[in-house]
C-alpha cells in the first residue's frame, strides 16, 4: 500500500506582513455561471483557480461555453442561456464541488431538450442531494437519482414557479431553486427562516436579472431576454482569510494585513464573533457596493471562550473547524451547537475536527450537532489526517504554527480545492 505524503508544519513565534487573498470561491462559481447565462463575451478578474471552480468551468464547457484562462483573468464566450447545447456524451463531472452540482442542477432542470447525468468524485457522491431534488420535483423537474445521491439524471422540461420554505439553511439549495426559477413559469419564492449567503441574488441584481427580497422571502421572475456580457472582479475570499486571521490572533507580536476582501455581512460572521471575544481586528471598508470590499488588519489578541448556536451557524459554516481550534487557545469552555450540517461536507467535519483536536492534546466533547472545547491549552504536535478535506488540512496547518512541536498534515493536497497557493503563502510568511 502506498504511504500518503505528509506536510510538516513547524511552530512559529510570530507572523507579519500582508497577503493578497484568492478570489472568493462562492462568488467565482457564480460569476462563471452568470457569464455562461450571458450572451457574448465576459471578462472575470481575480477568479479563484481552485479545483472546485475548474469543475464549474469544465461543466459549462459541455454546454457550448468557451473559456480562456489567463494569469489574472478568464475570458468567457457564451451562446447565452437560451442557446446552450446538449453535450454529446450527456455527462457532467462536478468533481468535488457541491456548489457546481447544486447550482447547475437548478439551471439545467428547466431547459427542455437537455438530457444530462451529473456525477462527481467519491466524496461528492456520498453527499445528500435530496434537498435539491425535492423542490425541483415540486417545480415539475424530471430527475432520477441513486437513493438521493449521485449520479443524478436531469431531463430538462418546462417548470412552474413555487413557494418553497427551506427546511435546512443552505445557500446552495436556495440558489438552486432561484436558478430554476429563471426558466419557470410564474414567480418563484424561496423563504429562508435563517439568512444564508446572498451572493446569487446579489449578482442577479448586478446583472439586472429580476430578483426581489421581502424580509425572509426572495423571489425571481422568469428570465425572458438575454443577459449581456460583462466585466466582473471577484473580491478576496473571507473563508480563506480566516486562516491567516487565526494565525495572527494566536501568535505573539503578530500583525497581518489582508487586502481587498469581501465584507459581505453574510460572510464575516466569524470576525464579528472573534471581536466580541477580544480579537483586535480593524476593518477598513473600501466601498459600499452590493458586494462590499475592503482591507482588514489583524493583531495578536487574548481571547475568551464563545458560544455558537443554530441561529448563527449558517454564517460560520466554513469557519467552524478553525473556530474550534481557536477555542483551544481561548479562556474557558467554548460550545458549538446546531452545526449538524457539518457532517455532510467533504468530510464529517464534526468528527474530523474532534479527532484533530484530540490528537493535539485538546480536551473536547463531541455531540451530534457540535462540540465543547476546553481552553486554553498548549497544543502538542502530532499526525493529523485531513481525510481529503481542504478545510481540515488548512486548520491543522495553522495548528502547526501555534503548537509546541511540529504538526504533520496527512492528505494536505486537498487544499487545492479552494486555495492552491495556501502553502506557498504559509512558507513566505514563515520567513518574514
Amino acid at each position: 500500500m502506498k504511504t500518503k505524503q505528509v506536510k510538516i508544519i513547524q511552530p512559529l513565534e510570530s507572523i507579519r506582513g500582508q497577503i493578497t487573498l484568492p478570489g472568493d470561491k462562492s462568488m467565482s462559481h457564480r460569476a462563471l455561471i452568470f457569464a455562461a447565462i450571458a450572451r457574448g463575451n465576459s471578462k472575470i478578474r481575480h477568479l479563484n483557480i481552485g479545483a472546485d471552480a475548474l469543475s464549474t468551468i469544465a461543466c459549462l464547457q459541455k454546454l457550448g461555453v468557451s473559456f480562456q484562462l489567463g494569469k489574472f483573468t478568464v475570458d468567457v464566450n457564451s451562446p447565452g442561456f437560451f442557446h446552450w447545447t446538449q453535450p454529446p456524451d450527456g455527462q457532467m463531472n462536478c468533481g468535488n464541488s457541491g456548489t457546481t452540482l447544486r447550482l447547475l442542477a437548478g439551471l439545467l432542470a428547466g431547459k427542455p431538450g437537455l438530457d444530462l447525468t451529473l456525477t462527481g468524485d467519491a466524496s461528492l457522491s456520498q453527499r445528500p442531494m435530496q434537498r435539491i431534488i425535492d423542490p425541483l420535483k415540486k417545480m415539475g423537474a424530471n430527475i432520477e437519482s441513486h437513493e438521493g445521491c449521485l449520479p443524478i439524471r436531469i431531463q430538462g422540461r418546462n417548470l412552474k414557479g413555487i413557494h418553497y420554505v427551506l427546511p435546512v439553511a443552505s445557500a446552495q439549495v436556495k440558489s438552486c431553486i432561484l436558478f430554476a426559477g429563471l426558466s419557470a413559469q410564474g414567480k418563484t419564492y424561496v423563504e429562508e427562516p435563517i439568512a444564508t449567503r446572498d451572493h446569487s441574488e446579489n449578482m442577479m441584481k448586478i446583472f439586472h436579472i429580476p430578483v426581489f427580497r421581502n424580509k425572509k422571502i426572495i423571489s425571481v421572475h422568469t428570465l425572458r431576454r438575454n443577459v449581456q456580457g460583462f466585466e466582473y472582479s471577484v473580491p478576496g475570499d473571507p473563508s480563506s482569510a480566516a486562516y491567516w486571521v487565526a494565525a495572527a490572533l494566536m501568535l505573539n507580536k503578530s500583525r497581518i494585513l489582508l487586502r481587498k476582501m469581501s465584507l459581505n455581512p453574510t460572510r464575516i460572521a466569524y470576525i464579528r464573533l472573534l471581536k466580541k471575544c477580544g480579537a483586535r481586528i480593524d476593518i477598513l471598508p473600501e466601498d459600499k457596493k452590493i458586494e462590499p470590499v475592503g482591507d482588514i488588519v489583524v493583531y495578536s489578541s487574548g481571547l475568551k471562550a464563545f458560544n455558537i448556536n443554530n441561529r448563527i451557524v449558517p454564517g460560520l459554516i466554513d469557519e467552524i473547524p478553525l473556530l474550534a481550534l481557536i477555542a483551544a487557545r481561548a479562556n474557558g469552555i467554548s460550545r458549538i451547537r446546531g452545526a449538524k450540517e457539518l457532517r455532510y461536507k467533504e468530510s464529517d467535519r464534526i468528527s474530523t475536527s474532534v479527532e484533530m483536536l484530540r490528537t493535539l492534546g485538546v480536551e473536547v466533547t463531541e455531540y451530534e450537532d457540535g462540540m465543547d472545547i476546553k481552553g486554553p491549552v498548549v497544543l502538542q504536535g502530532g499526525l493529523v489526517n485531513a481525510y481529503g478535506d481542504h478545510r481540515i488540512a488548512m486548520t491543522a496547518s495553522i495548528a502547526g504554527l501555534i503548537a509546541r512541536d511540529a504538526v504533520q498534515v496527512q492528505d494536505w493536497k486537498s487544499v487545492d480545492i479552494s486555495y492552491p497557493n495556501f502553502y506557498p503563502i504559509l512558507e513566505r510568511i514563515s520567513k518574514s
